[in-house]
């Protein structure tokens, strides 16, 4: 864990880091589904797994108060 100023609390704290996948742009239907897959598996391959971070959002959580903050750094690629 790191220590992180929170917003909240006012001070350095311990903070942990939580990985979760984004929703997709896809629908649930199976056909959205294979557009969704097709979509990941080339754009993964021509990027050597580049990609693969745009899937996903950071939180950090702050161990005192439990406040949930995203935290993605850099520029979405798509």
């Amino acid at each position: 864990m790191a220590k992180q100023c929170c917003e909240r609390c006012g001070k350095e704290t311990e903070h942990k880091e939580w990985i979760r996948q984004k929703p997709s742009k896809y629908g649930a239907s199976r056909k959205e589904k294979l557009k969704a897959f097709l979509d990941g598996f080339f754009s993964g391959w021509g990027g050597g797994g580049a990609a693969a971070i745009d899937l996903v959002d950071r939180y950090v959580i702050c161990q005192e108060c439990g406040r949930k903050k995203l935290q993605n750094y850099g520029d979405p690629f798509q």
